[in-house]
């Protein structure tokens, strides 16, 4: 007669599982719109929705409600299982519930992991929802069958009554509950848990990297920026010094204040052709500085490291689910661009090339007057304007190569490069003892050769390894939606009478 009841409550539970594999395959259809209808931020609204989310969503999300509401009505109130106790329906929906929404979550997760940004039917659409109705079918059998199989004797069934029969039965739920569970449990956990934490924080484990790296670029180009600035300062101090030129020219034209000869004449025609030169070198630096820079960007704007930081932030703010892909590969090409601009920046050595061709061209460029035409006062009074201003131009350039862009800070792949499986290692890992601190001298070959670095790219399987720190809640869900069934099943072991309802426990 028992086993009979069983078997109607068995049929009475099968009937309603079919329903659960349709449900999650239109979940998993409707997965990125139901990742707007729960963040209408992720995208704009749009028309025939409320708040943003999607109709489509709105339905799914009322499907699955129904689909749970329906099985909580069937097994409450099945006449079939009336010799179950309350405990084992609602362990029965804890274990399907579960089941179900880590379904849902490991297709996701599995999507995230397996989908290409082509459009590849089988990867994209058919291979998540087809796992996640392999993950509910493996939990449910694992917890709902692994409950049946727990509960029922199977080496002492002869055994009989009494206590000693009672002590056989219990070392026997012992093992099934403590080694047999425990490994289904373990195949439980690469199969679903790990896809699920995958799934619920895989991509906002990758947007806490990324939002690293943002914060990284932008210091880079504050300090960049910073840097580029100095070219200002050098023109200032350029325009400064071309004005003592002119001024000298115009002092010994007027009064001959270093030939003691003044008018018109060689030497006066000397400083005014210097000078010309000299001014002539001002304006082709400010030609430089004035013109659009070869980057594209101008290095000089006031706001455009905010304005790149936020460019960056709204593309790592869309949605990544409807094709993580597509999202990895365009913020990664935005942030990659930028930091290309960024090295043509701290690369920009156009002006200190031009005064050195400058000052190497001086002696030859310099229209100094046959020395036979000219008195000792006269050569003595060009040779020593000739020396002020080459010398003035070498202070200049000196002070141009001693500007030094700072130093590029390191990404998070260069802080913590370890990928894949070497990132479990690296979270046991005993940290290495600290470098000694090396000073090295930054000659214009370091400079030359140091680079901004590119987007430290990372996957969301990594991202939630190398971040299990700062998304513990996510584990911690994770692991609660898939082993709140096993803990349950202590009762089992402890109570044996918990799955009967009163008038049936010495059945």
């Amino acid at each position: 007669m028992f086993s009979m009841r069983k078997r109607r409550q068995a049929a009475s539970f099968g009937r309603v599982l079919p329903v659960f594999p349709i449900v999650l395959a239109a979940l998993a259809a409707l997965a990125p719109d139901l990742s707007l209808a729960l963040d209408p931020g992720l995208a704009a609204p749009t028309t025939g929705t409320h708040r943003g989310a999607p109709v489509a969503a709105i339905a799914g999300a009322g499907l699955v409600l129904a689909a749970m509401a329906g099985l909580i009505v069937v097994i409450l109130t099945s006449r079939r299982l009336k010799t179950s106790s309350l405990f084992n329906r609602l362990f029965i929906i804890v274990a399907v519930t579960s089941g179900f929404f880590s379904a849902v979550s490991s297709a996701i997760g599995f999507s995230l992991i397996t989908s290409q940004e082509n459009d590849d039917l089988f990867r994209n659409a058919i291979l998540p929802p087809a796992f996640g109705a392999f993950v509910f079918f493996l939990a449910v059998a694992i917890w709902v069958g692994g409950a049946e199989f727990v509960r029922n004797r199977d080496w002492f069934r002869g055994a009989g009554r009494g206590f000693g029969a009672d002590m056989l039965f219990f070392a026997e739920r012992f093992v099934k509950l403590f080694v047999v569970i425990p490994i289904l449990a373990a195949i439980l956990f690469f199969v679903s848990t790990w896809t699920t934490v995958v799934g619920v924080g895989g991509v906002d484990a990758v947007r806490h990297t990324y939002q690293f790296e943002i914060a990284r670029v932008q210091a880079e180009c504050a300090g960049i920026t910073g840097y580029r600035q100095r070219d200002f300062l050098f023109l200032a101090d350029l325009r400064l010094s071309v004005n003592d030129a002119a001024r000298a020219a115009e002092t010994e034209r007027a009064v001959g204040a270093l030939s003691g000869s003044a008018g018109a004449g060689a030497v006066s025609d000397y400083f005014d052709g210097l000078a010309s030169w000299y001014g002539a070198l001002e304006d082709s630096v400010t030609a430089i500085i004035d013109a659009e820079h070869p980057s594209g960007v101008d290095p000089y704007a006031s706001d455009i490291c905010a304005e790149r930081a936020d460019r960056l932030t709204a593309l790592l703010s869309r949605n990544a689910f409807d094709n993580i892909d597509l999202w990895s590969r365009e913020f990664e090409a935005a942030f990659n661009d930028f930091v290309s601009v960024l090295n043509r920046w701290r690369h920009d050595r156009r002006i200190e090339i031009l005064l050195d061709q400058q000052l190497s061209s001086f002696a030859r460029a310099n229209p100094k007057p046959n020395p036979a035409r000219l008195s000792a006062a006269q050569r003595d009074a060009i040779d020593r304007y000739a020396d002020d201003v080459e010398s003035s131009l070498r202070s200049l350039i000196r002070s141009q190569k001693l500007a030094k862009p700072p130093v590029p800070l390191p990404s998070a792949a260069e802080l913590s490069p370890a990928r894949g499986l070497d990132i479990i290692g690296e979270l046991f890992a005993e940290p290495p003892p600290p470098a000694p601190e090396e000073r090295v001298s930054r000659t214009q070959a370091v400079v030359a050769a140091e680079f901004v670095p590119g987007l430290s790219t990372i996957s969301p399987r990594d991202a939630v390894l190398k971040n299990a720190n700062i998304f513990s809640d996510i584990w911690a869900l994770a692991i609660s939606w898939d082993y709140a069934a096993y803990v349950l099943m202590f009762a089992f072991l402890f109570f044996p009478s918990a799955e009967r309802a009163p008038g049936f426990k010495d059945e």
